[in-house]
């Protein structure tokens, strides 16, 4: 099973050591699925974690961002980002978005996971289906039970 996340998981799962995004990383770092992620989504996750109401919370340096950052590049899948898709209006929703949905298509993503309207919204594009983080940890637990 492969899953690509947009940035705010990321950012929520640095947040908030219990909430649902941390609790879909440890399941990563334990191996229950395949994470996909695109340079796009990285260099905006490091642009987001350098916001200063962001760096107020987790009081990361640069270099702190940067290790957070690498080590999931080094871990996830990559890929290859040659993909543009135009799934929400840019009126709609953040440049992310796109770049997720994107990532997703090219990844072979079965589940995007997202707290974003305007992805959630989709429900599905092509093979992915979008949900949000409770419902992407209730599958995992389904599918370890049953496996």
């Amino acid at each position: 099973m492969k899953a690509v996340l947009d940035v705010g998981q990321y950012v929520s799962a640095t947040i908030q050591a219990r909430g649902h995004p941390a609790q879909i990383g440890r399941a990563w770092r334990a191996g229950r699925f395949e994470l996909v992620t695109s340079t796009a989504i990285l260099d905006d996750l490091r642009r987001v974690l350098r916001y200063p109401h962001l760096r107020k919370r987790r009081h990361w340096t640069d270099e702190e961002i940067e290790l957070f950052v690498d080590s999931i590049a080094l871990a996830a899948t990559l890929t290859p980002g040659d993909l543009e898709v135009n799934a929400i209006a840019a009126t709609e929703g953040s440049p992310t978005d796109n770049k997720v949905v994107a990532c997703a298509l090219e990844g072979q993503a079965d589940y995007g996971i997202a707290s974003d309207d305007h992805l959630l919204k989709l429900e599905r594009y092509g093979r992915t289906v979008i949900l949000p983080p409770r419902r992407f940890l209730t599958l995992i637990e389904e599918i370890q039970s049953t496996g």
